[in-house]
């Protein structure tokens, strides 16, 4: 029997937390089938979450701010978590594209055309996502 445990170290240094991850992350929203959110981050994506639909400032609740029923629907939000070699904001722009292209999300900027197989792998994550909510509604 394995006795290893698996732990993470969170450095705080002079008040500060260093993030150690990126992630990118897409509110689904469950009661209308559709994407209401692409982000990013380098923190957990559920504490994310929380500061999005909880924090005063703006530029961290931005969810609350951006998705009209946010306080009161109901979301499934998708993390994934980026390899170290991948910047978040072009993964980002590159999926809000993707998605757009797809028309699975509106009132963003269509980036250029392209998709990288990590892209692709997040598309088809969501629209399973999507295609499994469609169908617990029947």
């Amino acid at each position: 029997m394995d006795q290893s445990i698996f732990h993470r170290v969170v450095t705080v240094r002079a008040g500060d937390v260093h993030p150690t991850g990126s992630w990118i992350y897409v509110w689904i929203d469950v009661d209308h089938e559709s994407v209401a959110y692409v982000g990013g981050t380098g923190f957990d994506p559920e504490l994310r979450a929380y500061l999005h639909l909880t924090a005063e400032d703006p530029n961290i609740g931005l969810v609350r701010i951006l998705v009209p029923h946010a306080a009161d629907g109901n979301f499934d939000v998708l993390a994934f978590a980026l390899p170290d070699a991948v910047e978040r904001p072009q993964a980002k722009a590159e999926l809000v594209g993707a998605l757009a292209r797809l028309g699975l999300i509106s009132g963003e900027s269509t980036p250029a055309a392209g998709s990288s197989p990590l892209t692709a792998a997040i598309v088809l994550a969501i629209r399973d996502r999507l295609r499994a909510l469609r169908t617990e509604d029947q």
